[in-house]
């Protein structure tokens, strides 16, 4: 498979081994700014491997950043949804950053460092980069609090399915058993500092390792000697599909600054006994308005169609009563599925309505849960 003429695209952000991920075959495509592969053999197998087995993914394209210093916490308290300082050493959070309008700046983790109190990492979106980091910024001016980015100087890669925990124990040489979902441990791999935490973006179980390295011949031999321990190598169009499957909204496509976590059905990840944060104001007052406009929903399809972002979905007199933000085809199930925001008397577990494809109508069901379900303990 021919590799990508870097030179005829402008963006220059790929992944270290890009060149490596060429050489073996894999499918280079653009993600959120970056250059990195797609699959390394197909969008199915890959998809499969990690529902039955275990996959590895290079998600380096994820946004990393260090929050260190006296005021860490304080500074984390003001632009997280969760309350921080309730967050244990070595535990980690699914929360939000929000604007002080009530809108989605952000879905990301933040994890306190195991023995230094004071210091947390954020992984947020690619997408996102520069403008949480402005944020931060901006709101750190006055403060001893230190932002650093490790999006260049760390890697990152997620390891995940049912065969996840021992392949990486043995890789680790330790026994991981003892980590809980959303925990992590510091190691040293091949004298590369890593920071292990048991987590993932596929509803199986799963560990991400950040790794302090962007050195080739180091990283090649990590992925390299997971892949031999029995890791199928996936790409993101693998990760896109299972993210599906499990229900997670992807940001710049389900949720964005336009969208508030009431409507997304993300309250979950906000800790309204906090004091404040940014944004709180406004989302209580979303909250008490009553149920919003539209809901983001999940949905299966009934007859055979695949669905696609921007399709309508109609009630059963045909009247437009939303649209899919993200559609495919769930390789577990053998049936079409999506997201999408519905008007919200239609976000009923069950309810039935249709998508509009080119004048003809594709029955599909209703689900507030998972579409598939998850096999590890929900990050909230």
């Amino acid at each position: 498979m021919e590799s990508i003429r870097y030179s005829e695209r402008k963006i220059v952000k790929r992944v270290p081994l890009l060149q490596y991920y060429s050489e073996i075959g894999a499918e280079i495509g653009e993600f959120a700014g970056w250059i990195t592969p797609l699959w390394f053999t197909s969008n199915k197998e890959e998809h499969l491997a990690v529902r039955s087995s275990v996959g590895i993914f290079d998600i380096t394209h994820m946004t990393r950043i260090a929050v260190r210093g006296e005021h860490s916490e304080k500074l984390l308290q003001q632009v997280l949804t969760i309350d921080v300082e309730k967050l244990k050493p070595g535990k980690m959070k699914y929360c939000l950053m929000c604007s002080e309008e009530g809108k989605i700046i952000d879905d990301l983790t933040v994890f306190r460092h195991p023995t230094d109190r004071r210091s947390f990492i954020i992984v947020c979106n690619a997408i996102t980069h520069d403008k949480v980091l402005r944020i931060l910024d901006q709101l750190s001016q006055n403060m001893d609090v230190e932002i650093t980015d490790l999006t260049f100087e760390t890697s990152l890669y997620a390891v995940q399915g049912p065969r996840s925990l021992e392949l990486i124990s043995r890789f680790c040489e330790m026994d991981l058993s003892i980590l809980k979902w959303f925990t992590g441990v510091e190691t040293k791999i091949d004298d590369v500092n890593t920071l292990i935490t048991r987590s993932g973006y596929t509803g199986e179980n799963g560990y991400e390792l950040m790794l302090w390295s962007w050195e080739l011949e180091n990283l090649r031999k990590i992925w390299n000697k997971i892949v031999k321990l029995g890791s199928t190598p996936c790409g993101l169009a693998a990760r896109d599909s299972l993210r599906l499957e499990a229900g997670y909204p992807l940001y710049g496509q389900d949720i964005d600054e336009n969208v508030s976590p009431v409507e997304a059905r993300l309250t979950f990840a906000i800790d309204f006994s906090k004091e404040y944060f940014i944004g709180k104001e406004a989302i209580e007052r979303a909250i008490s308005e009553g149920k919003p406009r539209r809901l983001l929903v999940g949905f299966k399809a009934i007859e055979k169609i695949i669905p696609r972002r921007g399709y309508r979905i109609v009630d059963k007199d045909n009247q437009v009563v939303g649209e899919v933000t993200s559609g495919g085809f769930s390789f577990t199930l053998g049936v079409g599925i999506g997201l999408g925001y519905v008007n919200s008397e239609y976000a009923n577990e069950g309810e039935r309505l249709k998508l509009e494809v080119k004048d003809k109508y594709r029955e599909v069901e209703v689900t507030l849960e998972p579409i598939v379900s998850h096999k590890m303990k929900h990050p909230h």
